[in-house]
């Protein structure tokens, strides 16, 4: 068994490893699809009924394509205001692997960026791996 820490981190963020989870592999080599279920799963386990975190992940949400032609289709696009119910884990792998593929994110791990969901990577036990949040530029 294979721990390593997932930070997920953005650009000025304040929260320096405030969304850190310990992830297990059941082996050195793995996929990036795997590593990023992997801190999902981790994230949505600990995530359990604290509202505050919930309110706070709903913060960090990404919306899918569809949810974001719906809302604006009624000419505004916004976020729940309500705290969620703690998220489905198949779900909430779905929005990653799909966040991931439109470049929402990037992975580093193993002193490189990973490019696609199915990119083998070798990690070493207690190695960072860091899930970066990207954002938009002014007017981008």
């Amino acid at each position: 068994m294979l721990r390593v820490k997932v930070r997920e981190t953005a650009p000025g963020s304040a929260r320096h490893g405030g969304h850190d989870v310990l992830v297990e592999l059941a082996e050195e080599r793995t996929t990036t699809r795997e590593l990023i279920r992997r801190a999902v799963e981790e994230q949505v386990r600990l995530l359990g009924d604290d509202a505050a975190r919930r309110r706070d992940m709903r913060d960090r949400r990404y919306l899918l394509a569809a949810e974001i032609r719906a809302q604006a289709a009624t000419g505004a696009i916004r976020l729940p205001a309500a705290p969620p119910a703690p998220p489905d884990v198949a779900d909430a792998v779905a929005r990653a692997h799909q966040a991931f593929e439109r470049n929402a994110f990037v992975v580093f791990a193993g002193g490189r960026q990973l490019d696609r969901l199915d990119e083998e990577i070798v990690l070493r036990p207690g190695e960072t791996v860091v899930f970066l949040r990207l954002t938009a530029l002014a007017g981008g």
